[in-house]
């Protein structure tokens, strides 16, 4: 008789971003959490998730965000992180 064992390994990563802002782009601080918070293009980079993925989870209230008057939308990068690891783990959702 053949014994067969199956040996598991877990890798456990941790990335950290620097995001580089011009000197003229608006700085918002998130009312919740009271980080900086990211354009909706930065945080798309950030999280790997397209532009659209992004516009969706605003829409669908899942995000803290604010919008400025002229317009930019910036997304709470927390937030963001929660919603993303939340669908991975879920089957095996990508957004």
């Amino acid at each position: 008789m053949e014994i067969k064992r199956t040996t598991e390994i877990v890798v456990e990563t941790e990335r950290r971003f620097v995001v580089h802002q011009t000197e003229h782009t608006e700085q918002i601080v998130c009312p919740v959490c009271a980080e900086l918070m990211l354009t909706a293009e930065q945080a798309a980079g950030v999280f790997d998730i397209s532009h659209r993925a992004v516009f969706q989870l605003v829409e669908r209230g899942m995000v803290h965000f604010a919008e400025t008057q002229a317009g930019v939308l910036f997304v709470c990068p927390s937030s963001v992180a929660a919603v993303c690891s939340v669908k991975k783990e879920i089957a095996g959702e990508v957004l």
